[in-house]
């Protein structure tokens, strides 16, 4: 979830945690399960990530190693 700006924070200055208002997105057919149509969206590749380890233990059977983890991390892009 991103975080408005909050009226008493100067012009340009967000939360740390807003990063700077993107958003990221991650779909599942894009890393290889073409019949899934589950995606997520998040603030940071780190909360996109936390989903798609949760989404591919339940959904998937998987387990995640550095190079899966790194795999994702390359197929996590800015959502427009």
């Amino acid at each position: 979830m991103v975080n408005p700006i909050k009226p008493d924070q100067p012009k340009g200055m967000q939360s740390s945690q807003s990063h700077s208002g993107e958003t990221y997105r991650f779909r599942c057919a894009d890393a290889g399960h073409k019949e899934c149509p589950w995606e997520t969206r998040g603030s940071s590749p780190d909360e996109v990530l936390r989903d798609v380890e949760q989404h591919g233990r339940e959904q998937h059977h998987l387990t995640m190693d550095d190079s899966t983890r790194n795999q994702v991390r390359s197929k996590i892009q800015r959502a427009a």
